[in-house]
Protein backbone atom coordinates (compact mmCIF):
# COMPACT_ATOMS: atom_id res chain seq x y z
CA UNK A 1 0.00 0.00 0.00
CA UNK A 2 1.09 3.34 -0.92
CA UNK A 3 2.31 6.13 2.46
CA UNK A 4 0.98 9.15 2.23
CA UNK A 5 3.80 11.89 1.41
CA UNK A 6 6.22 9.55 -0.26
CA UNK A 7 7.67 11.31 -3.18
CA UNK A 8 7.19 8.88 -6.31
CA UNK A 9 10.81 8.87 -7.12
CA UNK A 10 11.08 6.85 -3.33
CA UNK A 11 9.35 3.80 -4.14
CA UNK A 12 10.95 0.81 -4.48
CA UNK A 13 10.51 -1.81 -7.79
CA UNK A 14 9.32 -4.50 -4.88
CA UNK A 15 7.17 -1.85 -3.11
CA UNK A 16 5.50 -0.60 -6.38
CA UNK A 17 5.31 -4.62 -7.91
CA UNK A 18 3.13 -5.26 -4.34
CA UNK A 19 1.00 -2.17 -4.85
CA UNK A 20 0.30 -3.37 -8.14
CA UNK A 21 -0.21 -7.01 -7.35
CA UNK A 22 -2.45 -5.69 -4.36
CA UNK A 23 -4.54 -3.93 -6.36
CA UNK A 24 -5.01 -6.29 -9.03
CA UNK A 25 -6.20 -8.78 -6.23
CA UNK A 26 -9.07 -6.18 -4.81
CA UNK A 27 -10.29 -5.67 -8.41
CA UNK A 28 -10.04 -8.93 -9.58
CA UNK A 29 -11.99 -10.44 -6.21
CA UNK A 30 -14.82 -7.27 -6.73
CA UNK A 31 -15.49 -8.16 -10.15
CA UNK A 32 -15.90 -11.86 -9.12
CA UNK A 33 -18.01 -10.72 -6.32
CA UNK A 34 -20.35 -8.45 -8.85
CA UNK A 35 -20.65 -10.99 -11.08
CA UNK A 36 -22.11 -13.75 -8.43
CA UNK A 37 -24.26 -10.99 -7.27
CA UNK A 38 -26.00 -10.47 -10.68
CA UNK A 39 -26.19 -14.19 -11.12
CA UNK A 40 -27.82 -14.48 -8.08
CA UNK A 41 -30.55 -11.78 -9.11
CA UNK A 42 -31.62 -13.15 -12.71
CA UNK A 43 -31.97 -16.58 -10.79
CA UNK A 44 -33.67 -15.57 -7.43
CA UNK A 45 -35.42 -12.40 -8.14
CA UNK A 46 -36.14 -12.29 -12.06
CA UNK A 47 -33.79 -9.13 -12.20
CA UNK A 48 -31.06 -9.74 -15.48
CA UNK A 49 -28.77 -6.08 -15.18
CA UNK A 50 -26.38 -8.76 -17.16
CA UNK A 51 -26.44 -6.18 -20.10
CA UNK A 52 -27.99 -3.22 -18.63
CA UNK A 53 -25.88 0.23 -19.16
CA UNK A 54 -25.56 3.38 -17.30
CA UNK A 55 -23.37 6.34 -16.68
CA UNK A 56 -21.37 5.35 -13.14
CA UNK A 57 -20.22 7.87 -10.75
CA UNK A 58 -19.08 7.84 -7.47
CA UNK A 59 -19.05 10.94 -4.88
CA UNK A 60 -16.48 10.92 -2.02
CA UNK A 61 -16.68 12.90 0.96
CA UNK A 62 -13.34 14.69 1.50
CA UNK A 63 -14.25 17.31 4.85
CA UNK A 64 -11.84 16.76 7.56
CA UNK A 65 -13.38 14.15 9.44
CA UNK A 66 -12.29 11.89 6.53
CA UNK A 67 -8.75 12.37 6.90
CA UNK A 68 -7.87 8.85 8.16
CA UNK A 69 -9.59 7.12 5.95
CA UNK A 70 -7.56 9.11 2.93
CA UNK A 71 -4.68 7.99 4.94
CA UNK A 72 -4.69 4.41 5.52
CA UNK A 73 -5.86 3.88 2.20
CA UNK A 74 -9.58 3.10 2.89
CA UNK A 75 -10.94 5.22 0.23
CA UNK A 76 -8.79 3.76 -2.30
CA UNK A 77 -9.60 0.59 -1.61
CA UNK A 78 -13.68 1.71 -1.76
CA UNK A 79 -12.98 3.45 -5.18
CA UNK A 80 -11.14 -0.03 -6.68
CA UNK A 81 -13.94 -2.24 -5.22
CA UNK A 82 -16.44 0.07 -6.80
CA UNK A 83 -14.80 0.23 -10.46
CA UNK A 84 -16.15 -3.44 -11.55
CA UNK A 85 -20.14 -1.36 -11.58
CA UNK A 86 -18.47 1.15 -14.36
CA UNK A 87 -16.72 -1.91 -15.82
CA UNK A 88 -19.76 -3.58 -16.28
CA UNK A 89 -22.29 -0.94 -16.46
CA UNK A 90 -20.82 2.19 -18.24
CA UNK A 91 -20.80 3.16 -21.62
CA UNK A 92 -17.06 3.66 -21.45
CA UNK A 93 -15.92 2.03 -19.01
CA UNK A 94 -15.09 4.57 -16.45
CA UNK A 95 -15.84 5.72 -12.90
CA UNK A 96 -16.44 9.23 -13.02
CA UNK A 97 -15.01 10.64 -9.54
CA UNK A 98 -16.52 13.56 -7.67
CA UNK A 99 -14.79 14.94 -3.84
CA UNK A 100 -16.39 16.90 -1.71
CA UNK A 101 -16.40 18.93 0.88
CA UNK A 102 -18.03 22.32 0.88
CA UNK A 103 -17.25 22.46 -2.48
CA UNK A 104 -17.06 19.97 -5.16
CA UNK A 105 -14.69 18.70 -7.84
CA UNK A 106 -15.09 16.94 -10.50
CA UNK A 107 -11.46 14.50 -10.74
CA UNK A 108 -10.20 12.63 -13.50
CA UNK A 109 -12.48 9.39 -14.75
CA UNK A 110 -10.86 6.19 -13.33
CA UNK A 111 -10.08 3.63 -15.28
CA UNK A 112 -8.28 0.14 -15.49
CA UNK A 113 -5.02 2.49 -16.85
CA UNK A 114 -5.38 4.81 -13.35
CA UNK A 115 -6.52 2.99 -10.55
CA UNK A 116 -3.48 1.82 -9.35
CA UNK A 117 -2.73 4.53 -6.39
CA UNK A 118 -5.31 6.91 -8.02
CA UNK A 119 -6.54 8.52 -4.47
CA UNK A 120 -2.96 9.59 -4.09
CA UNK A 121 -1.97 10.59 -7.13
CA UNK A 122 -5.17 12.14 -8.44
CA UNK A 123 -6.94 13.70 -5.38
CA UNK A 124 -4.35 14.09 -2.46
CA UNK A 125 -1.29 15.21 -4.66
CA UNK A 126 -3.31 17.45 -6.80
CA UNK A 127 -4.06 19.59 -3.45
CA UNK A 128 -7.66 17.69 -2.34
CA UNK A 129 -6.16 16.20 0.95
CA UNK A 130 -9.29 16.44 3.37
CA UNK A 131 -10.44 19.90 5.02
CA UNK A 132 -13.50 21.87 5.83
CA UNK A 133 -17.12 20.75 6.72
CA UNK A 134 -19.68 18.82 4.94
CA UNK A 135 -22.65 20.52 1.92
CA UNK A 136 -24.19 17.66 0.11
CA UNK A 137 -25.90 20.45 -2.08
CA UNK A 138 -22.89 21.70 -4.43
CA UNK A 139 -22.23 18.38 -5.47
CA UNK A 140 -25.44 16.53 -6.11
CA UNK A 141 -26.11 20.36 -7.95
CA UNK A 142 -23.24 19.81 -9.94
CA UNK A 143 -24.34 15.99 -10.68
CA UNK A 144 -27.32 16.64 -12.15
CA UNK A 145 -25.60 19.32 -14.39
CA UNK A 146 -23.48 16.78 -15.82
CA UNK A 147 -26.41 14.33 -16.38
CA UNK A 148 -29.77 16.19 -17.11
CA UNK A 149 -28.93 15.57 -20.62
CA UNK A 150 -31.06 13.57 -23.01
CA UNK A 151 -28.57 10.08 -22.91
CA UNK A 152 -30.36 7.19 -23.91
CA UNK A 153 -28.40 5.76 -20.19
CA UNK A 154 -29.18 6.35 -16.66
CA UNK A 155 -27.09 7.82 -14.09
CA UNK A 156 -25.75 5.64 -11.42
CA UNK A 157 -24.13 7.73 -8.34
CA UNK A 158 -22.62 6.17 -5.36
CA UNK A 159 -22.48 8.56 -2.81
CA UNK A 160 -19.84 8.47 0.10
CA UNK A 161 -19.61 10.49 3.24
CA UNK A 162 -19.11 9.39 6.95
CA UNK A 163 -21.18 12.75 8.28
CA UNK A 164 -24.29 14.77 8.41
CA UNK A 165 -24.81 18.06 6.02
CA UNK A 166 -24.88 21.52 7.29
CA UNK A 167 -27.48 22.34 4.24
CA UNK A 168 -30.46 20.30 4.37
CA UNK A 169 -32.61 22.35 3.15
CA UNK A 170 -30.89 23.17 0.11
CA UNK A 171 -29.94 19.00 -0.59
CA UNK A 172 -33.76 18.48 -0.44
CA UNK A 173 -34.36 20.93 -2.83
CA UNK A 174 -31.60 19.65 -5.21
CA UNK A 175 -32.75 16.11 -4.61
CA UNK A 176 -36.39 17.31 -5.56
CA UNK A 177 -34.68 18.84 -8.86
CA UNK A 178 -32.53 15.58 -9.73
CA UNK A 179 -35.98 13.48 -9.54
CA UNK A 180 -36.91 15.24 -12.95
CA UNK A 181 -34.22 13.00 -14.76
CA UNK A 182 -32.52 9.96 -15.09
CA UNK A 183 -30.45 9.90 -11.98
CA UNK A 184 -30.15 7.73 -9.12
CA UNK A 185 -27.91 8.28 -5.86
CA UNK A 186 -27.03 5.04 -3.42
CA UNK A 187 -25.75 6.90 -0.42
CA UNK A 188 -23.84 5.49 1.52
CA UNK A 189 -22.95 6.38 5.28
CA UNK A 190 -19.62 5.20 6.68
CA UNK A 191 -18.61 5.27 10.57
CA UNK A 192 -20.37 5.19 13.67
CA UNK A 193 -22.64 8.60 12.63
CA UNK A 194 -26.43 8.01 12.76
CA UNK A 195 -26.94 9.75 9.62
CA UNK A 196 -30.34 11.01 10.85
CA UNK A 197 -30.83 13.38 7.80
CA UNK A 198 -30.00 10.91 5.11
CA UNK A 199 -32.75 8.80 6.59
CA UNK A 200 -35.01 11.06 6.38
CA UNK A 201 -33.98 12.22 2.68
CA UNK A 202 -34.46 8.08 1.17
CA UNK A 203 -37.93 8.97 2.07
CA UNK A 204 -38.26 12.70 1.08
CA UNK A 205 -41.54 13.69 -0.27
CA UNK A 206 -42.37 15.96 -3.82
CA UNK A 207 -40.25 13.61 -5.85
CA UNK A 208 -41.19 12.92 -9.35
CA UNK A 209 -40.30 9.18 -8.20
CA UNK A 210 -37.96 7.86 -5.30
CA UNK A 211 -34.62 8.08 -6.63
CA UNK A 212 -32.67 8.07 -3.68
CA UNK A 213 -31.34 4.93 -1.39
CA UNK A 214 -29.46 4.97 1.92
CA UNK A 215 -27.72 2.33 3.37
CA UNK A 216 -25.43 2.16 6.36
CA UNK A 217 -22.14 0.77 6.67
CA UNK A 218 -19.79 0.91 9.70
CA UNK A 219 -16.78 -0.60 7.98
CA UNK A 220 -16.82 -1.38 4.09
CA UNK A 221 -13.70 -4.31 4.92
CA UNK A 222 -16.12 -5.97 6.81
CA UNK A 223 -18.04 -6.43 3.64
CA UNK A 224 -17.36 -9.57 1.23
CA UNK A 225 -17.91 -8.39 -2.53
CA UNK A 226 -21.08 -9.75 -3.08
CA UNK A 227 -22.47 -8.57 0.01
CA UNK A 228 -21.59 -5.00 -0.94
CA UNK A 229 -23.01 -5.15 -4.50
CA UNK A 230 -26.00 -6.60 -2.68
CA UNK A 231 -26.49 -3.58 -0.86
CA UNK A 232 -25.38 -1.33 -3.27
CA UNK A 233 -27.99 -2.78 -6.20
CA UNK A 234 -30.78 -3.54 -3.68
CA UNK A 235 -33.32 -0.61 -4.83
CA UNK A 236 -31.88 0.50 -8.27
CA UNK A 237 -33.58 -2.02 -10.05
CA UNK A 238 -36.38 -0.66 -8.58
CA UNK A 239 -36.28 2.76 -9.61
CA UNK A 240 -34.94 1.35 -13.04
CA UNK A 241 -38.60 -0.19 -13.31
CA UNK A 242 -40.56 3.12 -12.15
CA UNK A 243 -38.72 5.14 -14.71
CA UNK A 244 -39.31 2.59 -17.18
CA UNK A 245 -35.89 2.34 -18.07
CA UNK A 246 -34.65 -1.28 -19.71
Amino acid sequence: MFLFGRKKGNKSTKEETSTTSSAKVVLTKAENGLERHLVRLKKDENIDLSTHRARVFVVIDRSYSMKELYLDVSVQEVLTRLLPLALKFDDNGELEVYVFNSTCTKMSSMNLNNYENYVEREIILNGFFPTGGTSYSPVIKQTISDYNDESQYPAFGIFITDGNNSDADETDRAIRDSSKFKIFYQFVGIGPEKFEYLQKLDDLEGRDVDNTAFIKVSDFARLDDEQLYEKLLEQYPQWLKAMKIN
